[in-house]
C-alpha cells in the first residue's frame, strides 16, 4: 500500500505557472521516512517544534535557506517517489485554454487527472495499491475535488482505470501530516526550477530528481513522475510504464469528467491515528 500525499504550488488562475505534486510513501516505510527526516531536520538545526516549508526557505528565512543544503540531500536519499504535474496555464489557444484552463476549478482538475493516471500505472507496476492525501484547502474547494475525484474513481478517465487508488480524495491540514510538509518540500521547488536561474530551486530540485517516478525501462523522469503541460511531444515518449504517442491533447481529455455526487469525507482524524501506528 502506498500513500500519495499532495500539494499545490502556485494560485490556478492567477499564476503563469501552477503545480501539483508530492511524494509516495510505502506504508510500511511510513516510520522510517519519519524517523530519518526528523533526524536530518535536527543534523541541520532546525527546530523540532518548527514545520520546515519551501515558502521559508524563498522567503528569505536564513536558517531555513541554510538548512535546505543538507535538508535536501537528505530528501533525495529517503525512500519516497516524487510525482508532480506542471501546467502552463497561458497561451495562445483560447479553445485550448476554455478547456484546460479556463478557472481556477478546471486548472486543479486537468492537475488532478494527470496525477491520478500516472499514480495508477505506478501502483500497477508495483503490484500494489494506494490512496491519495491532499492538502486541505476551504471547505468548498475540497468538497468540489472531492466530487470531481469520486467520479473519475469511478468511471476511470479516458486514459486509465482508478481501481488500484482506493477509496476518494482523503483530506487533511499540512501540520497534522508529515507527508503533506514531504509535498510541500517537492512541488515548490519543482514549479519554481521551471523559471527561476541558478539558486534554491534549481539545487533543490536537482538532489529531489533521483526521488521522482521514472520509466522502469528508460529511467527518464518527463512524462512519467515529472508531467509538463502543455509539452514537447518527445516529453510523451515515455509515458509511465509504456510508449506514448499520444499528443498532449488526447492525454488530458480524461479531464473532461463531469462532477460526482456527493459523499462523506474520510475524517483526517482517522487518518492520521492510521499513520500514528505505523
Amino acid at each position: 500500500m502506498y500513500l500519495l500525499f499532495l500539494d499545490e504550488s502556485g494560485v490556478p488562475g492567477d499564476d503563469g505557472i501552477f503545480a501539483l505534486g508530492g511524494v509516495a510513501i510505502r506504508a510500511d516505510q511510513w516510520a522510517e521516512v519519519k524517523e530519518r527526516f526528523h533526524s536530518c531536520l535536527t543534523e541541520a538545526g532546525w527546530p523540532a517544534d518548527r514545520e520546515y516549508k519551501w515558502s521559508e526557505i524563498v522567503g528569505g528565512h536564513g536558517a531555513a535557506e541554510e538548512a535546505s543544503y543538507s535538508v535536501y540531500e537528505c530528501l533525495g536519499h529517503l525512500p519516497i517517489h516524487s510525482l508532480v504535474t506542471v501546467l502552463y496555464t497561458e497561451g495562445d489557444d483560447p479553445e485550448f485554454r476554455e478547456r484546460y484552463f479556463a478557472d481556477a476549478a478546471t486548472i486543479y482538475r486537468t492537475a488532478l487527472t494527470f496525477i491520478a493516471e500516472r499514480f495508477q500505472r505506478f501502483l500497477a507496476h508495483h503490484d500494489s495499491y494506494g490512496v491519495i492525501v491532499l492538502d486541505s484547502r476551504r471547505y468548498e474547494e475540497d468538497d468540489h475535488m472531492r466530487r470531481y475525484f469520486d467520479r473519475i474513481h469511478e468511471e476511470g478517465t479516458d486514459f486509465a482505470e482508478l481501481g488500484r487508488i482506493v477509496d476518494g480524495l482523503l483530506l487533511g491540514p499540512s501540520h497534522y501530516s508529515l507527508g503533506l510538509q514531504l509535498a510541500d518540500l517537492v512541488v515548490g521547488p519543482t514549479r519554481a526550477s521551471r523559471y527561476q536561474g541558478p539558486g534554491a530551486a534549481t539545487r533543490s530540485f536537482r538532489s529531489l530528481k533521483p526521488t521522482f517516478m521514472a520509466h522502469p525501462d528508460t529511467g527518464k523522469v518527463e512524462g512519467v513522475g515529472l508531467k509538463v503541460f502543455p509539452g514537447r511531444r518527445s516529453d510523451e515518449e515515455d509515458r509511465l510504464f509504456q510508449p506514448g504517442d499520444l499528443e498532449d491533447a488526447e492525454d488530458v481529455a480524461a479531464f473532461d469528467s463531469a462532477m460526482a455526487e456527493e459523499g462523506p469525507n474520510v475524517p483526517w482524524a482517522e487518518v492520521k491515528a492510521d499513520l500514528d501506528g505505523e
